[in-house]
């Protein structure tokens, strides 16, 4: 008997390689995916404005990046003697304006130089609500009175118009450039069940109308409907009950790799990962003889790959295992 509604997730027709230069924006679904590849040593750019939850964020910022469009004083606002930017994370507070800056247009540089040798583009949105601070959507609230913001919902069809123009603007600088759309499994309680329900369906009616309209450009990956309908219990969420626990993330990360890797490429993952896990060993005596033939045989391992796959840095692994 079944016992539970299995996902169906249809194939990306580009699978991805070591080769490849990956770009990820969006939500948290974001950070966990991302955080995997870069785990896998997969050459991967996440959120470098931080965790952004709305289309329109998302897409102003990769605009921002396209145009390599640097940040000033104009975009700054200073409380209690900590500077933000409404179109930045918290993570970028800083205690002088100029220490802000450095930090928001040194990840900017770096962003758009990524972006601009992007193979694969993900973006994962969390919600169809924004904020407007005058007509324009923030990308964080930054804890400032909720009398400054004016809050409403996107429409499926000002999404799909704005990532037109985007995609059109992408492909523009990058014609082989594929995008892959996602919808956060997690949930935005604040809006009430109903509302995120409402928030969800326009994220993915917008999705839906992409895919249609840029067959061989947009892809969708189930993200949200594998957390609501494969996973359907309580169980695989975090004990906010609002986000995926461990179990539904390295669920998600197996599905997510079916999807996007060969079979040539999740066996390369299998000897990345163990590499990763001989140089993290802590051992007992560092200078002994099985010690010592232990590291040997690893950086053999390390240099063999190095030289069939140049792409994958090694690094960090090699400085741990010669103990620099």
């Amino acid at each position: 008997m079944q016992f539970r509604t299995e996902v169906q997730v249809p194939p990306f027709d580009r699978k991805i390689s070591y080769e490849d230069t990956l770009f990820l924006m969006g939500s948290c679904f974001v950070e966990n995916m991302g955080r995997q590849l870069q785990d896998f040593k997969f050459r991967a750019e996440v959120n470098p404005f931080g965790v952004l939850f709305n289309p329109e964020s998302i897409r102003l910022a990769l605009l921002r990046m396209m145009e390599d469009r640097t940040f000033d004083s104009s975009d700054l606002f200073e409380q209690d003697g900590v500077w933000n930017s409404f179109s930045l994370h918290s993570g970028f507070a800083s205690l002088s304006a100029d220490d802000f800056l450095e930090k928001a247009n040194g990840a900017l540089r770096r962003a758009s130089s990524s972006l601009a040798k992007s193979d694969v583009l993900f973006v994962t949105w969390g919600t169809a609500w924004v904020y407007r601070l005058g007509s324009d959507v923030v990308a964080n609230c930054h804890k400032q009175p909720s009398a400054m913001f004016c809050r409403e919902r996107l429409s499926v069809e000002s999404i799909v118009a704005s990532y037109s123009d985007l995609l059109s603007k992408l492909c523009e600088r990058n014609e082989a450039l594929k995008l892959v759309l996602t919808v956060s499994p997690i949930r935005h309680w604040r809006d009430g069940a109903h509302g995120n329900q409402l928030s969800k369906s326009v994220l993915l009616l917008a999705a839906d109308e992409l895919v249609r309209r840029f067959p061989d450009k947009v892809f969708y990956f189930p993200s949200y409907e594998i957390m609501m309908d494969d996973l359907r219990d309580y169980r695989f969420y975090a004990s906010d009950m609002l986000h995926p626990g461990e179990q539904a993330i390295e669920y998600l990360w197996e599905r997510f790799s079916e999807c996007f890797f060969s079979e040539k490429t999740r066996g390369l993952m299998g000897e990345v990962e163990r590499i990763v896990r001989a140089a993290s060993h802590r051992p007992f005596n560092p200078d002994s003889l099985p010690h010592r033939r232990f590291v040997e045989q690893t950086l053999a391992k390390v240099a063999l790959l190095e030289s069939e796959y140049p792409s994958i840095d090694f690094r960090a692994e090699r400085q741990a295992l010669s103990g620099e």
